[in-house]
């Protein structure tokens, strides 16, 4: 979500160019909003919400993931990346195994932990 999507925002605003995944997300009602990122280095997570639900943004465009809580994200690699006593860089490259085989069809390589039915 980071090279494009709901994510994207984090490249476009703040300037980051290193490489990373995320995830956004929020709930029904617009009352949860999260980003959770991750770099070669650093793992990071944001909420913004609240303990009561009925107390929520009136609509999507305030509410989502991208949103509300991106921007904690966006600021907070900034700051880490732009102090060198803490000696992160945001040109980190991830380490992938030279025989690494990316699953695309889970289903076909089904295991314990994949159910082909819905739960009861």
């Amino acid at each position: 979500v980071v090279d494009g999507g709901t994510g994207g925002r984090l490249r476009r605003l703040y300037n980051l160019k290193g490489e990373m995944g995320a995830k956004t997300g929020t709930t029904n009602n617009n009352s949860d909003a999260w980003f959770m990122s991750f770099t070669p280095e650093i793992v990071a997570s944001a909420w913004v919400g609240g303990e009561e639900p009925s107390i929520h943004f009136d609509r999507m465009a305030y509410g989502q993931g991208a949103t509300a809580a991106l921007p904690i994200h966006g600021l907070f690699y900034q700051r880490v990346y732009a102090n060198p006593e803490l000696k992160y860089s945001d040109n980190g490259k991830f380490d992938i195994p030279a025989d690494f085989q990316p699953c695309y069809d889970t289903q076909r390589y089904s295991s314990d932990f994949y159910l082909d039915e819905d739960p009861i």
